[in-house]
């Protein structure tokens, strides 16, 4: 492991370790490990040059591709399992079978590698690697949503967009009401109704009211805009 550039360690770190919780409560210590090792070097494969006698193949697709490429170095390293090497070589499968690099279906797609598929999707939607503006959490989880049973895995996105802030702690939002307030709380289990803290104008001396409006439990009242 020592081997690999550092840029991939820090590339990987901001997703991983990982939206592990995502689902952790049905995993063991010993998966959780694997997961965290495999989303943490799933993308080594772009670091590998490509070998001119590698060959592509219907069954396998391209063994030249960054999949393939991770997974071969990956496996050949004793203290890393299978199962995360496999995380490198599927993370871009989807359920209906239209992925990369073998076109695996649903059943045959490990479910930690769904799991590093819908959280480096996520990733890199809301950071994209080029440098572009990036879109807002809320934006990139209703753009997953949109791609369940096609490219992600219903369960795995339901637990993980329960686990995700639609609306990150410090964002300045506009409320239904006209109110335009700062994100200050979070529900577990409820990413779209975060608790906003709003502050009102009061009279002529642009005095300030603060007081804190939790949208789980104001049903008619949601987030309108995210200001900044």
């Amino acid at each position: 492991i020592e081997s690999f550039p550092c840029m991939i360690i820090f590339i990987s770190i901001s997703f991983r370790f990982l939206r592990c919780r995502i689902i952790r409560y049905c995993l063991t210590n010993i998966m959780l490990s694997e997961l965290a090792i495999g989303a943490l070097l799933h993308d080594v494969g772009k670091t590998i040059p490509d070998d001119p006698a590698a060959k592509k193949t219907e069954a396998d697709g391209d063994k030249n591709d960054h999949t393939w490429k991770g997974f071969n170095v990956l496996r050949g390293i004793k203290e890393i399992s299978t199962l995360s090497a496999h995380i490198a070589l599927t993370h871009h499968e989807h359920v209906d079978g239209t992925g990369t690099p073998r076109g695996l279906e649903d059943k045959e797609i490990h479910l930690l590698s769904k799991i590093v598929s819908v959280a480096n999707y996520y990733d890199n939607l809301i950071s994209p690697l080029d440098g572009s503006k990036g879109m807002h959490p809320y934006e990139a989880c209703e753009h997953i949503m949109g791609l369940t049973e096609k490219q992600f895995s219903h369960p795995v996105v339901w637990r993980f967009l329960r686990s995700v802030a639609f609306y990150p702690t410090g964002s300045q939002v506009r409320l239904s009401t006209g109110e335009t307030g700062v994100v200050v709380g979070q529900h577990t289990g409820l990413p779209q109704r975060p608790i906003v803290r709003v502050f009102d104008l009061i009279g002529e001396r642009e005095d300030y009211e603060i007081k804190e409006v939790d949208l789980a439990k104001e049903t008619t009242v949601f987030i309108k805009e995210i200001l900044h």
